[in-house]
């Protein structure tokens, strides 16, 4: 197993001591990637939110920051995670404000049309079965509720020469922007939308449950 393999591995579910230094970096790191993709969906006041695959826990953070009167669940399959994740937000935890559970997005355990908005930031090519996935998210939103998907990679972008290397590596889901707008829909999402930073390489979908 090669030095990326074996780093990829972490970033796609963190172990060990190691594995706690890998999600807390996540915080820093996505941080830009996360605050410019939020830019393009309103989080209201009052939203109930979750974030999937929740990493060193810093989205959690700033969606209970921007929902104040509402309420953010976090999951991840990493148990490294989730502890990051609890101390990160161990204040709003403390309020009743946030959870944050151990769990798959391919079983979320939370009710039908729970969320007014679920995000994945930098996770999305981690999960197992995409398109069974997803049909799990959208069963958790609410009608009318919203999706938000962000990235570094796609397929085309300006870092694809690296990125194909990563896909080599270790299995991963790597779509190109048609390839976003047709999963989405075909899973039933409304009001798709991809929108790229291609000076950064960045991409962000966004997508609505409408029934």
């Amino acid at each position: 197993m090669s030095i990326l393999n074996r780093l990829l591995n972490q970033c796609k579910r963190p172990s060990g001591a190691f594995g706690r230094v890998i999600a807390r970096g996540m915080n820093r790191a996505h941080s830009p990637l996360t605050r410019w993709a939020l830019g393009h969906i309103e989080v209201k006041s009052e939203t109930i939110a979750l974030d999937v695959g929740c990493g060193g826990g810093k989205t959690i953070d700033r969606l209970a920051r921007m929902a104040v009167n509402g309420w953010v669940a976090g999951l991840d399959y990493s148990d490294e995670s989730v502890l990051v994740s609890r101390r990160k937000n161990a204040r709003h935890i403390h309020k009743g404000r946030v959870e944050i559970c151990h769990a798959s997005v391919s079983s979320i355990p939370y009710e039908d049309s729970t969320f007014d908005l679920v995000t994945a930031v930098e996770t999305f090519y981690f999960w197992p079965t995409p398109a069974s996935d997803l049909a799990e998210v959208r069963r958790v939103l609410k009608p009318g509720g919203d999706l938000l998907i962000a990235c570094t990679m796609y397929k085309g972008g300006k870092h694809d020469r690296r990125n194909r290397r990563f896909v080599g590596e270790i299995d991963m889901t790597y779509l190109s922007v048609d390839e976003f707008q047709e999963l989405l829909a075909g899973v039933g999402f409304d009001h798709v939308r991809v929108i790229v930073d291609s000076d950064k390489g960045w991409i962000c979908a966004t997508a609505r449950k409408t029934t």
